[in-house]
This record gives C-alpha cells, sequence and structure tokens, in this order.
C-alpha cells in the first residue's frame, strides 16, 4: 500500500480511504482491467468481414493481451489471493463459455464451422484446454509462454471445427493476423 500511494502521489490515508485493505484494491483493480479487456473484446469483435476474420482478431487480441501478463503475477494472485483469483477466473471463464458458444453457432450459420458441432461442449472442450495455459505443471512458464500456448489451442480448436470453406478463410486470416497485418 505504501508503494502504490507514493506511485499515486497520495497519502498512505487517502488510498486506505479508498481502498480500507489491499483485497479491495485488488479486486478494484482486477475488476477494471477485466472491464477493459471485455470493452477491448468487444471492439475487436466489431469488425472483420465475416465471423472468422473477427474470432482470429479476437484470438490475436487474446495473445497480445497474454504477452502483457506476468507469469509472477499471475501465480501470486493465485497463491497470497486465491478466492479473489478463484472468483476473477469464475467470472471471466463464464462470459467467455457464452461468449464462444454464441460465435460457434453463428459461424455454423456461416457455414464455416461444422454442422455437427455441439456447441456447448466444443465451448467446455475449448474452456478446459484454456485452463492448462496457466498450468504450470504441464507448460511450465519459462519454457512455454502463456500466448504460445493460448494461439496453439485456440487455432487448433477454429481449425478442428472449421468446414473446408472455413479452413480457407482461417489460412488467410491467420496469416493477416500473425503478420500483423491489421
Amino acid at each position: 500500500m505504501d508503494m502504490v500511494a507514493e506511485q499515486l502521489g497520495i497519502s498512505k490515508r487517502t488510498l486506505y480511504e479508498l481502498f480500507p485493505n489491499k483485497y479491495d484494491l485488488l479486486t478494484a483493480c482486477l475488476n477494471l482491467d477485466m472491464e477493459e479487456m471485455r470493452e477491448k473484446g468487444k471492439n475487436t469483435l466489431s469488425k472483420g468481414e465475416n465471423i472468422l476474420e473477427k474470432i482470429v482478431a479476437v484470438m490475436y487480441f487474446h495473445i497480445n493481451a497474454l504477452k502483457q501478463y506476468s507469469p509472477i503475477f499471475i501465480h501470486d494472485l493465485k497463491k497470497y489471493y486465491p478466492e479473489i483469483s478463484c472468483k476473477n477466473t469464475n467470472n471471466v471463464r463464464q462470459n467467455i463459455f457464452y461468449k464462444i458458444v454464441e460465435l460457434i453457432e453463428i459461424g455454423k450459420k456461416e457455414q464455416v464451422f461444422r454442422s455437427d458441432i455441439n456447441s456447448d461442449i466444443s465451448a467446455k472442450l475449448l474452456m478446459e484446454q484454456f485452463k492448462l495455459v496457466q498450468d504450470e505443471s504441464f507448460f511450465p512458464s519459462e519454457r512455454y509462454p502463456y500466448a504460445v500456448v493460448f494461439e496453439h489451442i485456440a487455432i487448433n480448436f477454429i481449425r478442428g471445427i472449421a468446414t473446408i470453406k472455413g479452413l480457407e478463410l482461417i489460412d488467410i486470416y491467420y496469416k493477416k493476423y500473425k503478420n500483423n497485418e491489421v
């Protein structure tokens, strides 16, 4: 709290008037970050010619966001503030799950995703795979950066549910966004 007050140029007393304890401060910071990410994600989804371009654009938005997060911060959050970490993770996961189901359904209507795909099951499988991104026992972050693991999971998932038409579009958009042509 001393460091935060100093960085903000306010007294520690003022900081405690705004946030009675470090848990409230951390919760407020995480909530603000989640809201900013949600808005940026919505903005990213609003662009693009079709659902696949939107999905690949959002994928790269998240890849770039993951590059900004320190594995140490995430580790410390889980270790020292497990209740905040768990609540934050559950809220994010629930919102993402419903958005993935929606995107799969749109992709099925646009005939870029296979019609035989069960959207709920597919979204749940993807969410479980995303849990692996931060699993240090499975993907140690010093060897497998979060962004790289996320990219592999996401692109293989998208390709796995795609139609032939979808695969062609994925290849175009994947190259476009991977090479930062946007």
